[in-house]
């Protein structure tokens, strides 16, 4: 598998000048989110930053469908 990705490179494209970041330097959930979904949405982030790059192609296109689940089911 490879590195894991840079904690700045996850970003909420907000209604603001610059994206929003969602994890510290250290891969945590960004202390200064706003709103609940933002909060929700780093915690998801962090977890995908500490696991998800030991994971495969296959392991990866799963986690798309859980994803894409929740979509559906709204």
């Amino acid at each position: 598998m490879t590195k894991r990705l840079d904690p700045t490179w996850y970003t909420l494209d907000a209604d603001t000048s610059a994206p929003l970041r969602l994890l510290d330097d250290e891969g945590r959930p960004a202390p200064d989110l706003a709103s609940d979904a933002q909060r929700a949405l780093a915690s998801l982030a962090a977890v995908v930053h500490a696991t998800a790059w030991r994971l495969g192609e296959r392991e990866l296109r799963q986690l798309e469908g859980f994803i894409g689940m929740q979509r559906w089911c709204r």
